[in-house]
């Protein structure tokens, strides 16, 4: 439902008139031109609105208005959406059937918020009447006032500045609303951050404290949530911006990925509850110290295994510099020997490897600089450009070894290694990691791995399905691993083909004959396609 009524728009009072458009019928041509002028929003002035079946005068709907016939309502939506597939990138607004006051007389309303991905454009003919030869020209619409136009040479260069100048954390989430914020971790970050809107707290609406640490913008509608207003202060922002979480696993043997000793967890919550969270879990279960006395000297020279420091460091750079418009979330890979934090994508392609590694390289534009900001407020995050410098001088105070820095040509990940430290064996490690794996929760999941063996042993009877003894052995533990992760977790053929340690087609039609048996569901194009569990309890 759009949330300005339209009553409301026609009244007047609260839309400025330009970023409204009356059409009396229907004119594919121009309605998608103006559709993609609001999405390209030149004046960021929130994109605008279309009524289809009122005739206006001089910008002002002449009321009561025509109207549309009942008839043509269903197929002028299914073109709406036809010809808003031929905007590029791809933009459709949200769309609703108004009854008139319940006059019988019906129109089309249209809300088209400004995009996030542009800037866009559309054919110059979407449509063509029969005989007439179709313009396929693609241009760049805008509405420099309540006319729209094709954008020229400087208008466009404009749209461009005006799109890439909007990190992708400072954008406006079309998913969430001010009932996704917790007040609770907003005002648990404002007292952190020692803000001088601490004395608001209790005087201000969580409206007034987004709008003011600009994690909201206020329009005629309401509230638009900013990304990184999702990403610091709901539940979940997973679900709103899929990969913002931080997966961990511990590998409790040698032969790590290739054995089944293994223990996984998922960190949910806003992204600095979730640093701040793996942080605790590593320091409680993994930071290891060591004191040795030396033989004529008073003090004990004091080490540990991995530097606390250095790790929250290399942590919070992966939380920062991570790319919230992929799916792929920070993975903390914890070996035997070394703990590797992995994050997408890597550096940017000017930086040379040797300058990265030695804390030489800068970055000419921040991905996210509102996390940098918000990080740095509450002490997760110093000056720019300082955290490799940091994480090579706190490994040399502890005398650790050289930490290893991988990426490959595209530079789309970062593989951040940081080893054990001398003096810490490979077993005594093992065996702390172990015993803080809980035998509870591996008997329940190997209980879990028999529910699913057997209920998919009887669903795969009843249907006739072609899925082979090995296919079912290989779906229940995969269905128990992806339920241990929390019921929201998805999962990819990537991650399957790990996890059952098979070539990755092998897992793809594993997790696509899943899907066809009604076990799993999936989401996305074919190349980001994650699979989650239907329907079984």
């Amino acid at each position: 439902m759009i949330p300005l009524k339209l009553e409301t728009l026609l009244a007047g009072k609260t839309v400025e008139q330009n970023r409204v458009e009356y059409k009396e019928g229907w004119n594919p041509n121009d309605i998608i031109h103006t559709i993609c002028a609001f999405a390209n929003d030149l004046h960021n002035v929130n994109g605008g609105y279309l009524v289809i079946g009122i005739r206006a005068e001089d910008g002002i709907p002449v009321l009561p208005p025509q109207g549309l016939p009942e008839n043509r309502l269903d197929s002028i939506q299914q073109e709406i959406f036809q010809y808003c597939n031929l905007i590029t990138p791809r933009y459709i607004p949200r769309i609703e059937v108004v009854n008139y006051e319940n006059t019988g007389i019906y129109l089309i309303y249209l809300w088209c918020s400004a995009g996030d991905s542009g800037p866009y454009q559309a054919p110059v003919d979407v449509y063509a009447e029969k005989g007439k030869r179709k313009d396929k020209r693609m241009q760049y619409w805008i509405r420099p006032a309540s006319l729209t136009v094709a954008a020229d040479r400087d208008e466009i260069a404009e749209l461009f500045d005006k799109f890439n100048s909007i990190p992708f954390d400072d954008r406006v989430n079309r998913k969430a609303t001010i009932e996704d914020i917790r007040r609770g971790y907003l005002e648990d970050f404002l007292r952190d951050s020692k803000s001088s809107l601490v004395d608001e707290i209790n005087k201000s609406s969580m409206q007034d404290l987004l709008l003011a640490l600009e994690a909201a913008d206020e329009t005629d509608t309401g509230l638009n949530i900013r990304n990184i207003g999702v990403l610091m202060f709901t539940e979940r922002p997973d679900k709103f911006i899929p990969g913002a979480q931080i997966d961990l696993v511990k590998f409790n043997t040698e032969e790590a990925e290739g054995s089944d000793d293994f223990f996984e967890k998922t960190f949910y919550g806003p992204i600095w509850k979730q640093v701040r969270d793996v942080l605790d879990y590593i320091n409680t279960n993994i930071i290891e110290e060591k004191v040795v006395k030396i033989q004529g000297q008073a003090e004990s020279e004091r080490y540990v295994n991995y530097p606390y420091n250095a790790l929250e460091e290399a942590i919070v750079n992966a939380v920062f510099h991570k790319s919230y418009r992929e799916p792929e979330p920070v993975e903390i890979r914890i070996y035997l020997d070394s703990i590797v934090i992995i994050n997408f994508p890597g550096v940017e392609k000017h930086i040379s490897q040797e300058k990265f590694k030695t804390g030489k390289g800068r970055a000419r534009k921040y991905r996210n600089r509102r996390i940098g900001e918000l990080f740095k407020e509450i002490d997760l995050a110093e000056k720019q450009g300082t955290g490799i410098t940091k994480i090579l001088r706190e490994l040399r105070k502890n005398g650790s070894p050289e930490p290893l820095f991988e990426m490959d040509e595209n530079r789309s990940y970062l593989e951040t290694t940081i080893f054990i430290r001398e003096g810490f064996t490979k077993t005594a490690m093992s065996e702390k990691v172990s015993e803080k794996v809980s035998q509870k929760d591996s008997q329940k999941s190997e209980k879990r791995e028999a529910f699913f063996y057997d209920l998919l042993d009887n669903k795969i009877l009843i249907e006739n399905s072609d899925m082979s003894e090995l296919e079912k052995t290989r779906l229940a533990r995969l269905l128990a691993y992806v339920e241990q992760l929390n019921g929201h977790k998805r999962i990819t053929s990537a991650r399957a083909a790990k996890i059952l340690d098979i070539q990755q087609k092998t897992a793809a039609r594993l997790l696509a004959k899943a899907e066809k048996n009604d076990i799993l569901e999936s989401e996305g194009k074919t190349k980001n396609k994650s699979y989650k569990i239907k329907n079984v309890s």
